[in-house]
């Protein structure tokens, strides 16, 4: 079953607005900024039409929506969410926004900059993952199965991997599938069932049996918000978070 895209196609002033659906995880204890438009030109005109902000749960249940002001150029995302978040764990996300296609041919790029407060990390800055909408025919999967993966590139270090993945459908649930993957080829698979709105932490080990990780996978019916990250030891400091990278088998 495909995710419904209704809130994200339906209500159109112009037969050029186009929207696009993504989501990023905010904790507490973190400054995290989002820049709206990643894309700039000399002209300026590359701005968003609206932009609606919802915030979730990990078991889906809407906690508040927020319309933003599309002149600004970035979200201090843990100023907006500060009173909700110190109640939670983790909080989802959701950018709705709306765009004229005819200035982004392809689509509006949200970046984020996360950095714990008072902490020894560098900052990190990632791509904020989009599941719904967006260009037709280049978000959200188009066949049975959708995978994503994420590779490292260096040898980890002495951290906590896991998976976050949210589940942006208005009325589908998901089961989806982190398969991780060790040097020699050792594989360990787990599955999670998220319901509509609905987002989880799957816990990834950085070694099988002696051997380090390689990659990350993972599977579902459809386009997920996704993201790997990486906790320092042993004060969970993030020191990972980055989205992972889709590939249609």
């Amino acid at each position: 079953m495909q995710p419904s895209v209704s809130n994200l196609a339906s209500g159109h002033q112009s037969p050029h607005v186009w929207g696009l659906g993504s989501a990023t995880f905010v904790e507490p204890g973190y400054e995290h900024i989002i820049e709206l438009v990643h894309q700039r030109d000399a002209d300026a005109r590359r701005h968003l039409e609206s932009l609606e902000l919802a915030l979730y749960d990990p078991s889906g249940l809407l906690l508040r929506r927020m319309e933003m002001d599309t002149r600004e150029e970035t979200l201090d995302l843990a100023a907006l969410v500060g009173e909700e978040v110190r109640a939670a764990a983790r909080l989802m996300v959701v950018f709705d926004a709306r765009y004229d296609e005819r200035i982004f041919p392809y689509r509006p790029h949200h970046y984020a900059y996360l950095r714990r407060r008072g902490g020894s990390a560098p900052a990190l800055y990632y791509a904020v993952s989009s599941a719904l909408g967006g260009a037709p025919d280049r978000i959200g999967a188009s066949r049975i199965t959708h995978f994503e993966t994420y590779l490292f590139l260096r040898r980890p270090h002495r951290e906590r991997y896991s998976v976050l993945a949210g589940n942006l459908s208005r009325f589908a649930s998901t089961e989806a599938q982190v398969a991780a993957y060790y040097e020699g080829g050792a594989r360990d698979n787990q599955e999670v069932t998220l319901g509509p709105k609905c987002h989880a932490e799957v816990p990834v080990a950085a070694e099988h049996g002696g051997r380090r990780i390689e990659r990350v996978e993972l599977k579902a019916p459809f386009r997920l918000a996704s993201y790997v990250v990486g906790r320092r030891e042993p004060d969970g400091e993030l020191v990972l978070f980055d989205h992972l990278f889709t590939y249609f088998k």
